[in-house]
């Protein structure tokens, strides 16, 4: 093994001795000290046995391995995710094009999340995309990194040490929806926004995909309980989920209203025979007049877990949000700020008691400077 100059090339080149033979390779750097450093990971690997000649990698292109993702792993996903997926697979396509897999690494990967984080969003092309839009299509390419590894197409994942965008920057300040404003938005509500926000925030149902999409075929009004099927984001999500008699009350005198005209909730006045895909023109006009601020409707899954984290133990409400995770009840918990408060004055008042709790003696009581301004007089 050693390091070794040619004549037609400016970079230095190294060779190596694996199962017997001698191969040579150029380090495609013209730094001694650096090429000295990749031939002694060259050794490392072939001591560890983790090193093979002729990675696909060097073979296969990054579009090809895009084609070959998308049929074995994205064809798996819920149809949504599907979508979401394949979108960020051409943002991806367009941007490392024909290169091979062997040519990525993880700055070009960090050149590719910047390049991303420049653009313009589809939706309002006068801000940039968000770093949680980013984030997503990173984790999207370290998993198919990660696919490529797991074929023996790439020796390691030159997407995993990518460091992510803090999205906490970017979102909007959490909205605890208050029971005034609860009830101006529903009263300013068109008939089957109404009902959806009822049953959303009473069910702790995703906005789309397990609200607006809900078939009546789904719904056990007998037995108070949806049946979403596998159809779902993920495993844990498609578990039964029991109706309350508020949202059961609800549905039946919306399916009366309906009078088994679709097979669906809330079929598009558009398309009758599809679900309604967005609201959002219709959320922010209720809101509007209702005269509250304006907050993703998704938010409302984040009311119905604040809600029943006041009264429900930790498993009841992990079960209730059908989280595979505990950490994840955290993110959805809003307005713990006012239970907070509360336990603390419980805390006080166990302390001090319900006498007086502390005496500022430099600091004279509102009797003391009245009684003090009759004696000046």
């Amino acid at each position: 093994m050693g390091l070794y100059r040619r004549d037609d090339s400016r970079f230095w080149w190294m060779s190596y001795t694996w199962k017997g033979d001698q191969h040579f390779e150029s380090t495609k750097t013209t730094s001694r000290a650096l090429a000295k450093k990749i031939l002694e990971r060259r050794e490392g690997e072939i001591a560890m046995q983790m090193f093979n000649v002729g990675w696909q990698g060097d073979r296969m292109s990054f579009k090809e391995l895009c084609n070959e993702f998308d049929g074995a792993h994205v064809a798996t996903l819920a149809k949504h995710t599907q979508t979401n997926v394949r979108g960020f697979l051409g943002n991806m396509r367009t941007f490392f094009g024909d290169r091979s897999l062997a040519d990525i690494d993880s700055k070009l990967v960090t050149d590719y999340r910047n390049y991303r984080k420049e653009q313009p969003s589809k939706k309002n092309p006068t801000n940039k995309i968000k770093g949680a839009t980013v984030n997503r299509e990173l984790e999207c390419l370290r998993c198919m990194f990660e696919y490529a590894v797991s074929r023996k197409y790439l020796p390691e994942n030159p997407a995993s040490g990518v460091k992510h965008f803090d999205e906490r920057r970017e979102r909007p300040t959490k909205h605890m929806l208050k029971l005034e404003e609860e009830q101006r938005i529903l009263t300013n509500a068109p008939p089957y926004l109404r009902v959806a926000i009822v049953l959303l925030a009473q069910t702790g149902g995703r906005t789309y995909t397990e609200g607006f999409s809900l078939r009546w075929d789904q719904i056990d009004l007998d037995n108070r309980v949806i049946y979403f099927g596998g159809q779902t984001k993920t495993e844990g999500s498609s578990e039964p989920v029991p109706l309350t008699k508020l949202a059961h009350d609800v549905l039946v005198n919306w399916k009366k209203e309906q009078a088994d005209k679709s097979q669906l909730l809330f079929p598009s006045p558009v398309k009758p025979g599809q679900p309604i895909t967005t609201v959002k023109k219709a959320w922010k006009t209720t809101l509007k007049n209702a005269g509250v601020a304006h907050f993703p409707i998704y938010n409302l899954r984040h009311v119905f877990c604040t809600r029943l984290s006041w009264v429900a133990p930790d498993t009841v409400v992990r079960r209730a949000m059908r989280h595979s995770s505990p950490e994840t009840r955290r993110h959805y918990q809003l307005g713990m700020v006012e239970q907070v408060r509360q336990n603390l004055e419980k805390a006080n008042q166990r302390v001090y008691g319900k006498g007086r709790v502390l005496r500022f003696h430099d600091v004279p009581s509102p009797a003391e400077v009245q009684q003090e301004a009759v004696v000046c007089k």
